[in-house]
């Protein structure tokens, strides 16, 4: 569920850039397909590694992986397969990682333009401060990712929920871009509702969190399961539907009363 739910500012990110005329459903198939299919074939090939290893797997991971290809052509292709696929998934993330940025810079104002210069210096900024985490913690990066990977897990289930919710219930797949950038209009600076209940959504997960960061005091009563991430889905989209509804209906009659 946390690789699946991940891919979600990916679409964000590069959807904006289809035709309008681009069908919602057929977005929606390659993006699952894509991110399913490429899943289970990586997760696949993993099994398979971690079977014929024999516990050689575990910490040489790319090593034994290369390995299997001897050391002539069949070894550099795995290798630049895998350095082409770290610097492909690194390309996204300093994407995202930039827009996510501009978008908290943007929010609750008119229409900012950030330069090229600027741009590329932050990219510079996260590509270096994301490297030089990755080196300082090289022994014993895998598992502390993973953690980290389930952690932030608790933080995009409620974002996902809130805009699944918004953008099919009560934005009928249409969202007014003009109306993105203006602090005045019908999206106003904040909704605060939908703040609200992500910060809700974020809050009644912790006592059932399970991470090398933290276990919430529910996780041993159920087993060492973490069904975090089910209450982080279902009960903001309850709940902020329910708010939404409501709020559609006083202003409905607010309307009607004028």
């Amino acid at each position: 569920a946390s690789w699946q739910i991940t891919f979600g500012p990916y679409v964000a990110d590069y959807s904006r850039y289809l035709p309008r005329s681009t069908s919602p459903g057929k977005v929606f198939f390659a993006v699952g397909s894509g991110s399913v299919i490429g899943a289970q074939i990586a997760m696949t090939v993993g099994v398979l590694a971690a079977a014929l290893s024999q516990g050689k797997l575990v910490g040489h991971e790319v090593d034994y992986i290369v390995g299997l290809g001897g050391t002539g052509a069949i070894a550099t292709l795995l290798y630049l397969s895998i350095a082409f696929g770290k610097l492909t998934i690194n390309t996204l993330n300093a994407y995202g990682s930039l827009m996510c940025l501009a978008t908290v810079y943007s929010c609750g104002k008119q229409r900012v333009r950030v330069s090229q210069s600027v741009r590329l210096l932050v990219l510079a900024m996260i590509i270096t401060l994301a490297t030089a985490i990755a080196i300082i913690g090289q022994h014993s990066f895998l598992s502390a990712f993973k953690s980290f990977l389930l952690f932030l897990l608790t933080f995009f289930t409620p974002w996902s929920a809130i805009n699944l919710v918004d953008y099919y219930f009560f934005n009928h797949q249409a969202i007014d871009m003009e109306a993105l950038n203006d602090p005045n209009g019908k999206y106003r600076a904040w909704n605060v509702t939908g703040l609200g209940v992500y910060l809700v959504g974020v809050a009644v997960q912790t006592p059932f969190i399970d991470s090398g960061f933290y276990s919430g005091p529910f996780v041993k009563m159920l087993g060492g399961i973490d069904i975090s991430w089910l209450i982080g889905l279902a009960l903001p989209a309850g709940l902020y539907y329910v708010l939404r509804k409501a709020q559609s209906a006083a202003a409905a009659g607010a309307a009607i009363s004028r």
